[in-house]
Order: C-alpha cells, then sequence, then structure tokens
C-alpha cells in the first residue's frame, strides 16, 4: 500500500521506528478517517502484521555471537552456547573474543571495604583477548552476569584493594586483564558466570566458579 513501509526494508527495532514515524506526521489517521468502512478493517491486519514481522526480527537475534569453544584448558574440547566451562580455560566467544577466567577468590573486609555483615567478596581475574579484524568495545558491567545455585544475581561492586575492571576499548589483536568483583553471601560457595560478546543476541558462555 502506498506510503506504507515495506518490512524487508528496515530491521525489527527500524519498521517500529518507522511506523511511529508514520503515524506522527498524521498518515495513519488519513488513511483511517476514510469514507469506506471497509477500507478501515482491511488496513488494521496489515498493521497488525509489520508490529508481527517487528517483533520477530527483533527476537531473531543470533546464538553464533555468544557460541563458546575451549581452545585450551581442563574442559574437553567442544562448541556449545550451554557448556559450563571451567577457570582455567581459554574460551573462544564467537568470532571476537578469547576469554579466560584465570581465577576467583573470595577476599574479605578491608579498612576500606565493609561488606554488610554474612557477606564477602569474590574477585573474578578474568583475560579478554580481541580476536576480530575491528576495535571492540568491552563492558563487565553489560557483559558479564554473576548468580548463584539459587539463582540469585549479583551486581558488580567497586572497591579499593581490586584491581581496574578490563573495561574499554580493545584494539584488534590486543588483549586487556583485570578484576570484577561481587559481594555475595559467605555461605555461597557456587556461581556461574555468565558472558555475552553480543547482549542484542541469544545465547551465553558460562563458567562454573566453586569456592
Amino acid at each position: 500500500m502506498d506510503g506504507i513501509p515495506d518490512p524487508g526494508a528496515y530491521s525489527g527495532v527500524s519498521i517500529g521506528v518507522q511506523l511511529a514515524n508514520y503515524g506522527k506526521k498524521g498518515r495513519f489517521p488519513a488513511m483511517l478517517t476514510a469514507s469506506s468502512r471497509n477500507t478501515r478493517f482491511h488496513f488494521l491486519p496489515l498493521l497488525g502484521l509489520l508490529f508481527s514481522v517487528a517483533i520477530v526480527v527483533l527476537a531473531c537475534g543470533s546464538t553464533s555471537a555468544n557460541t563458546g569453544t575451549t581452545t585450551t584448558g581442563s574442559s574437553a574440547a567442544s562448541t556449545s552456547s550451554a557448556k559450563h566451562f571451567k577457570v582455567g580455560d581459554q574460551v573462544k566467544v564467537g568470532s571476537t573474543w578469547v576469554v579466560t577466567v584465570n581465577s576467583a577468590q573470595p577476599h574479605g573486609a578491608t579498612d576500606m571495604d565493609q561488606p554488610k555483615s554474612g557477606d564477602t567478596y569474590l574477585v573474578i581475574d578474568a583475560s579478554f583477548k580481541n580476536v576480530s579484524s575491528t576495535e571492540q568495545d568491552l563492558s563487565t558491567l553489560l557483559q558479564l552476569s554473576l548468580k548463584d545455585a539459587t539463582g540469585q544475581k549479583y551486581d558488580e561492586t567497586i572497591t579499593t584493594f581490586a584491581k581496574q575492571p578490563p573495561d574499554g576499548k580493545v584494539a584488534a589483536g590486543d588483549i586487556v586483564r583485570g578484576q570484577v568483583v561481587y559481594e555475595v553471601p559467605s555461605a555461597q560457595k557456587a556461581f556461574t558466570l555468565a558472558f555475552q560478546s553480543d547482549i542484542v543476541s541469544s545465547g551465553q558462555v558460562i563458567w562454573d566458579i566453586k569456592l
């Protein structure tokens, strides 16, 4: 129909934006107020179809960007977005990163850093090598997540004793190493650490953390 954006020409997000823009310009009301009642009812299914296409395109992210392959370490070599890896494994994530969780250790309170009663700090030391041909951005706050065996998630915390997290721009072929700290219950000894190379795609690479 003339004036309606072609759903094949846009991504899921773009279709939604285009439809919103058409509505703001008053083009939908002009169509919907046509003298023929049948025109309105024939147009509404098309509008619903366009929104459905937008949702499907947005939801169908690629899993390949978040699939892990062991390159070295104690785990047997395999490729899976569901496989759990171990501390010390070098894991190629998609075609962008080789990630190594070097260590995961608890750390008690210091004069400057005081966790809540019954809590301790969990320090994750990790390395990220950019194996792509272009510069990449790395954000541990957005791309890493920690949860315990009960499913409870934990947010990254800032301390004075840990090294800086490996955040920022990473040149092609370069490697960065740093530490990410979480405040967790002292009684919890089992965790999973998940990494997403592409936060808008499905899948994630997971490491088992045992204290």
